[in-house]
């Protein structure tokens, strides 16, 4: 079961770099946000886990339904590796 749950690990451990990334670009390209709520978006990138998920529903990006979804992989993916940090699945 360890190395499946592994492989879910580093999937998502890709997927959530894709997603920081996706929305760091999506805050820096939206010109109707001022510099100030760029700015204050942008540093929200070190609370990643609770951030990128407010922002994709509070936030008004527009984003589709599967972007929406996938907001919360970089969650996941910390949950995954504190789990392993602390032998959940040993």
């Amino acid at each position: 079961m360890l190395p499946l749950i592994w492989t879910v690990f580093a999937v998502l451990a890709v997927g959530g770099f894709l997603m920081m990334a996706a929305y760091w670009l999506d805050v820096q390209d939206r010109p109707d946000l001022t510099l100030r709520a760029r700015l204050a978006w942008s540093a929200g990138i070190l609370l990643f886990p609770i951030t990128i998920p407010a922002y994709a529903f509070a936030g008004g990006p527009g984003w589709p339904l599967f972007l929406r979804v996938a907001s919360f992989v970089p969650a996941v993916a910390m949950g995954l590796f504190l789990a392993f940090v602390f032998g959940v699945f040993g």
